[in-house]
């Protein structure tokens, strides 16, 4: 009975050693495939970034949790990894207005408290009352209310209306502040305004805006095909990306002079669940400057073979010269507080790595103070030190399950025998001489 529980105990050892050291195996670089070398123009510390270029992103995961950046030294580097869509945010900020009041005849002066622990704001929006005016406005901060610094002066809000259209603007930009108290001085338009402005509301929001940056790149023309749409007669062009990678707009020249043209685009990856991606009219008139029309996805797309279904009715199939697929630029952005080793290498196409979630990643702001050195990152080359991941166990040592079941099913024989002989051996004898009934 001993021998059989340590056998059956040396099994599973084995069986859970083997999966530590598959485990153990994916926290080293030999389980990356690929590898680009990233170039830096200066070799200074400081703060760089590169662009994820496209045959990263397609041997890569969809999210590029995979992506791990190493010196020469074989140190990893934190990274941030930032998506580049242009950002129009904001934010209000619940704010009290106190010491409203006028300063002389033509200036009106209002003060608003954002609490103690309000944050950061950059915009105020001030309501007055009237129409077709341009009033200046001087602002400033307090952390207490006492001593005030100034953080905008001579901005204008105005409003102007004719001929049933309007234009107009109440908000006041200035430099991101966490200051509790802000002063606003609103001065009479000297051509419209007899006498102070009067302040109807003020709002104080944090506003964010970052301009995007895209990753464009041109695909192979395909040719045409001729179809019927709905019974209409119909072209289409099946796009290949180059890589199955981020899109969410398609750039299309067309040679034609004017034309008004119903499509459909499609992702047709897979023939068996082919989706809508965008849908619209492709139009020019005559006389309109010839600019590329620019197809803008409902959201971004991770997606190889695109379908743009043109419907023609009896009009010539349009004459497209140039397709260019774009998408937000991928961002990585690093610091190097020395000297680097270079080369650095930037390690990708791991399908089982797991994000890294870097401190450094989470201390980024928003908005840099100054722009990162950008860099530059070669092609994608073999690992010589990947190891493929070994097959599942079953599949390596295929007799050790039949081992395990065997040795499992003779312990549990065993134990059923005992049993039934402790059983049979506590059942009572039968009592000698005992009468028949």
């Amino acid at each position: 009975m001993k021998k059989l529980a340590l056998v059956v105990f040396l099994v599973a050892g084995t069986t859970l050693g083997l999966t530590l050291i598959e485990g153990f195996a994916q926290t080293s670089m030999t389980s990356w495939p690929f590898f680009a070398e990233v170039s830096l123009l200066t070799g200074a510390p400081g703060t760089y970034d590169f662009v994820v270029p496209l045959q990263v992103m397609d041997k890569a995961q969809t999210d590029l949790a995979d992506l791990r950046l190493f010196d020469a030294q074989g140190r990893e580097i934190p990274y941030a990894l930032r998506i580049r869509r242009e950002i129009g945010e904001q934010r209000e900020i619940p704010a009290r207005l106190f010491n409203q009041a006028s300063v002389g005849a033509r200036t009106s002066e209002v003060s608003v408290d954002v609490g103690e622990y309000a944050g950061e704001h950059n915009e105020i929006e001030i309501e007055t009352a009237g129409k077709n005016f341009r009033r200046r406005v001087d602002l400033e901060g307090s952390d207490a209310g006492k001593e005030w610094r100034t953080l905008k002066t001579g901005a204008l809000i105005f409003s102007m209306e004719s001929q049933n259209r309007f234009v107009g603007s109440n908000r006041v930009s200035y430099p991101t502040s966490r200051f509790r108290y802000l002063r606003a001085r609103v001065f009479a338009d000297e051509l419209t305004d007899s006498s102070a402005p009067v302040v109807i509301g003020v709002k104080v929001v944090m506003a964010v805006r970052a301009k995007g940056e895209l990753t464009t790149w041109g695909v192979s023309l395909p040719s045409y095909q001729l179809l019927r749409n709905q019974g209409a007669p119909a072209s289409s062009w099946t796009i290949d990306l180059g890589a199955r990678v981020p899109c969410d707009r398609l750039a299309i020249e067309v040679n034609d002079e004017s034309f008004s043209r119903p499509f459909q685009l499609e992702a047709v990856d897979d023939a068996q669940n082919i989706r809508l991606v965008a849908s619209g009219e492709l139009t020019r008139h005559v006389g309109e400057e010839p600019r590329p029309l620019v197809i803008t996805f409902d959201q971004e797309e991770q997606v190889r073979k695109l379908r743009l279904l043109v419907t023609d009715y009896s009009n010539q199939t349009l004459s497209i010269s140039s397709i260019t697929a774009s998408a937000p630029a991928r961002e990585l952005v690093f610091d190097l507080k020395e000297t680097p080793n270079q080369p650095l290498r930037l390690f990708f196409g791991n399908p089982k790595a797991t994000s890294p979630h870097y401190d450094f990643e989470r201390n980024l702001p928003t908005r840099l103070s100054a722009a990162p050195v950008r860099s530059a990152v070669g092609p994608a080359v073999s690992n010589p030190d990947y190891k493929p991941e070994p097959l599942p166990l079953t599949e390596r040592i295929p007799w050790l399950i039949y081992v395990v079941l065997a040795a499992s099913s003779l312990a549990l024989a065993i134990i059923l025998i005992s049993l039934a002989r402790t059983t049979l051996q506590t059942q009572p004898a039968p009592e000698v001489g005992a009468s028949k009934t």
